[in-house]
């Protein structure tokens, strides 16, 4: 998701090849994929939600510990 850090449409072929990451996030409503141009390339941007998932703090060792990474896009 850093890769996108909502700036709109990038270009699939510039993130990184992990195609199970890529289907994740899309069932998970984080991203969303397009076709555009004249060779119908797809692109991946992030959603409101993934943005809002950007800023949530992730659980840690499986004791109720959280940790907040601050990922939020660039303006």
């Amino acid at each position: 998701m850093q890769h996108l850090r909502g700036v709109g449409w990038i270009k699939a072929r510039t993130l990184p090849p992990n195609e199970r990451t890529v289907k994740s996030l899309l069932q998970k409503g984080w991203i969303e994929q397009q076709h555009q141009g004249p060779k119908n390339e797809v692109f991946f941007r992030l959603t409101e939600k993934g943005l809002e998932a950007k800023t949530l703090p992730i659980p840690i060792g499986g004791h109720g510990r959280m940790v907040e990474f601050g990922l939020k896009a660039k303006k």
